[in-house]
């Protein structure tokens, strides 16, 4: 990049990333520096602008480069910069331009910048600018929106290299923006039945195999489990199958992801409180994960036989629900005391981790917001994981920090199991009161004997997440980048 090329660019600002240092500015920002006059260094010598993380401050040109702005964000301190924070950092970035009312952003870039950060970059960008407005009426046309944003190369050889890492982290944000739509969407406005109807259509566009099951195909299977949790409701149950590599699937590893899809929790019978069920529509995060991770391994194409299970229900109160002291038998054949009807995600996923056995799978994962235990051990900041396999486990958490979609390991130890033991059938669905998220874990344990898996309880983290710039309030889309990272491991 030439000094020159900052005044033929046609943009509305021109965003410069600034470090926390003490020993000058870096060649990229000096170059722009001398063209504005010293305008940035004289700043930074004040002490008004120190490139503290995420500090911003707009300048304006007055017409010594095309653009009328230059912006400044700090990355804080070299040593710790990482991808989480450039996510972090862009994200705040963007969200105070787009207040300005900025249309089209130019970034330059140095020779030094990787794919990674590029990557995070977009991520920041695209995910911090989300919105779901859907519902909205009043307001819209008052709303400020981002347009454009453009890579300044200072080596164009580097050119593809970008355009791949840009197109990688966009499929990655559709992906979890598709996952964040679906949670904050309002329960009437997806039912069971829609939720399935929107899987069928991510296949069509994405070339996925896509297989539903209605209520009649879901009693022929024996999804007794399933089944009992949505009799309560007039909105029927549907299980959906999506699979990517299917052509080739005996020639490849087979990964199963499953997601809880329960759309709206109201406890069943073992109604929940009113405050408790106010945000119940995020119930099927687990879910919303599973079809945006199918929607980006469809546009990526890793070398994998990928399947997606959703298993999708409501519970609901009425004179047809399934009542405590219930016995259901799950697909597989295992039979289940129901003492509980608010512990019904367990349920579904029974007979979904059953159902997984039939592609002999390499690894299973689930998804699922199965405890409200999981959030007073962890909080917001970190889903419980647990599983029967440390090599798929330590996978799994060297994508979470890399993504810091993060997880923490909790025990299955056999000592939890007598707290799940029934005196009238193969297991009973709840613990004995005492480690809720830990015995959610051990009763699907017993659905998962015959392949290596993972539960993930996303309980705190799949909806209202606070303190992160590019997580907005609602649906967080936690677990989309997560695994798309797994998958990405795994392959490459």
């Amino acid at each position: 990049m030439k000094v020159g090329d900052f005044q033929t660019e046609e943009t509305d600002v021109i965003a410069l990333g600034i470090y926390e240092v003490d020993n000058g500015l870096a060649p990229l920002v000096e170059s722009v520096d001398k063209v504005l006059g010293g305008i940035i260094s004289n700043l930074m010598q004040l002490g008004d602008f120190k490139g503290k993380l995420k500090q911003v401050a707009t300048l304006y040109t007055n017409g010594r480069i095309y653009s009328p702005r230059v912006s400044l964000i700090g990355y804080g301190k070299v040593e710790k910069l990482s991808q989480e924070n450039i996510r972090q950092v862009s994200a705040k970035h963007m969200q105070s331009l787009r207040d300005l009312g900025v249309k089209r952003v130019t970034i330059p870039i140095s020779d030094d910048i990787s794919g990674f950060h590029i990557e995070a970059i977009v991520e920041g960008a695209k995910l911090g600018l989300y919105t779901f407005d859907q519902h909205k009426t009043e307001g819209l046309g008052e709303k400020e929106e981002l347009e454009e944003l453009t890579f300044l190369l200072v080596d164009e050889s580097r050119m593809s290299v970008i355009e791949q890492s840009i197109r990688l982290a966009t499929t990655i944000v559709d992906g979890t923006a598709l996952a964040r739509d679906l949670v904050n969407q309002p329960a009437n406005y997806l039912t069971p039945a829609i939720l399935a109807e929107k899987a069928q259509l991510v296949a069509k566009e994405k070339k996925l195999k896509c297989e539903i099951f209605d209520l009649a195909r879901l009693q022929e299977e024996k999804f007794g489990a399933m089944l009992g949790v949505s009799q309560g409701s007039l909105e029927e149950p549907r299980f959906v199958i999506l699979e990517y590599g299917f052509e080739e699937a005996d020639k490849k590893d087979t990964l199963v992801l499953v997601g809880k899809g329960i759309t709206f929790d109201s406890g069943g019978l073992s109604l929940k409180s009113s405050s408790g069920m106010e945000t119940m529509k995020d119930d099927m995060a687990g879910a919303a994960a599973v079809l945006g991770v199918m929607q980006a391994i469809g546009e990526f194409k890793p070398d994998l036989h990928v399947v997606g299970l959703i298993a999708a229900s409501e519970n609901m109160p009425s004179g047809t629900a399934q009542r405590p002291g219930d016995v259901v038998t799950s697909y597989g054949g295992k039979t289940i005391e129901i003492l509980n009807t608010d512990a019904e995600g367990r349920l579904v996923l029974a007979d979904a981790l059953g159902y997984a056995k039939n592609f002999e799978p390499k690894a299973v994962i689930d998804l699922a917001t199965l405890t409200g235990a999981v959030v007073t051990s962890l909080g917001r900041y970190a889903a419980g994981a647990m599983g029967t396999n440390q090599e798929l486990m330590d996978q799994l958490i060297l994508a979470a920090e890399k993504t810091h979609e993060r997880v923490w390991q909790l025990p299955l130890w056999d000592d939890y199991e007598e707290a799940l033991e029934s005196e009238v059938a193969d297991i009973k669905n709840t613990g004995d009161g005492t480690a809720g998220a830990i015995a959610g874990g051990i009763f699907l344990k017993k659905f998962t004997e015959d392949y290596p898996w993972v539960h993930i309880d996303i309980g705190g983290t799949a909806f209202d997440i606070k303190g992160s710039s590019y997580i907005s309030k609602g649906g967080s889309g936690y677990g989309v980048r997560l695994l798309i990272q797994f998958v990405r491991n795994w392959c490459c």
